[in-house]
């Protein structure tokens, strides 16, 4: 009799204990994650050059744990609204012998702008 009830009160030990392990290793696991995160977002709202050396670097398993639409909406939303002017900018043309700026066709011409693919 007096075996079970040693038994018992060393299983509830072990099972604090284990309960305890776990606690600090979802805190750590949390800290990480979040860590984590914070370093992609912070990578989404730099130039694409740098978004894209960190990208090319990502471990797959990374896609399935974390929230990337979620992080790239909110880094890539901008403060535009509908009515307002778009911002100038400039691009190249296919044949890079001159450069086109948005500016210089306002006031003449509607403009629409297309990003995507057509493959």
């Amino acid at each position: 009799m007096r075996e079970t009830v040693f038994d018992r009160s060393h299983a509830g030990l072990e099972s604090s204990a284990m309960r305890s392990v776990l606690f600090r290793a979802a805190v750590v696991l949390t800290v990480l994650w979040l860590t984590f995160v914070g370093f992609i977002a912070w990578s989404m709202h730099q130039p694409p050059e740098t978004f894209g050396r960190v990208m090319a670097r990502m471990p797959v398993a990374a896609y399935f744990v974390l929230p990337f639409e979620t992080l790239w909406t909110q880094a890539r939303a901008g403060t535009l609204q509908a009515g307002e002017a778009a911002p100038d900018f400039s691009l190249p043309l296919l044949n890079q012998s001159a450069a086109v700026e948005l500016s210089s066709f306002r006031g003449k011409e509607p403009v629409v702008l297309v990003f995507g693919s057509y493959t």
